[in-house]
């Protein structure tokens, strides 16, 4: 699990090109599947479903910094990210970011007054998002940042090819849920990986049955 940073240094569709056997137990180690341009949603939430604070604030997540261990793994195998403008949005309104540290694509219906080194904003259709990142960004995948937003469109068009998710052991009660109301049908999904933390936190990852 990485705390949500604007810096990688800290932190219908696509199926995985190739699947990967059943993975040693460590969720976090980055190796579930290969590195192939499969778009991989890796976050960290609390029990009850939020990845920020209302204010988009994760202080909450600084007691768990033993889980923050699988993120160095987790990104060697990421090329570019996309997140939603809420997301983009808090993260340079609290750190100040000159960078996101990778190639990031900000999808959004409003311009960025200011886009920050190496982001790219987009509107339009994701499926073509994709195509355009595998094709500048070849050897690696693709980090779906979140937030709830842009991931629910991802799952309803079924673009996501693995899920790393690190359940945190805090109940923070209100904030911006990871999953917000969808319409996608019924989808299974095979866990390929797990870790336990000492603090309590559990990282799973899964892909698709």
């Amino acid at each position: 699990m990485a705390k949500r940073s604007p810096s990688a240094s800290k932190h219908a569709a696509a199926k995985p090109r190739r699947r990967a056997g059943r993975g040693r137990a460590g969720a976090s180690s980055g190796a579930a599947t290969p590195s192939t341009g499969n778009v991989h949603l890796y976050v960290g939430i609390s029990l009850d479903g939020y990845i920020a604070a209302p204010d988009g604030g994760v202080q909450w997540l600084d007691p768990y910094r033993d889980a923050r261990s699988g993120f160095a793994p987790f990104i060697k195998t990421i090329r570019a990210c996309i997140m939603g403008r809420t997301t983009y949005d808090h993260a340079v309104t609290r750190y100040g970011a000159t960078g996101f540290g990778m190639p990031s694509y900000v999808v959004t219906h409003r311009p960025l007054e200011t886009p920050q080194s190496g982001v790219v904003p987009f509107t339009g259709d994701l499926k073509e998002l994709l195509a355009m990142i595998r094709a500048a960004h070849p050897g690696g995948d693709i980090w779906l940042m979140g937030g709830g937003g842009v991931t629910r469109s991802f799952l309803e068009e079924d673009l996501v090819d693995i899920l790393s998710v690190a359940f945190v052991p805090t109940l923070i009660g209100a904030g911006l849920p990871m999953f917000p109301p969808s319409t996608f049908r019924e989808r299974r999904l095979r866990l390929v990986g797990q870790h336990a933390y000492p603090s309590g936190v559990v990282e799973l990852r899964y892909l698709r049955a």
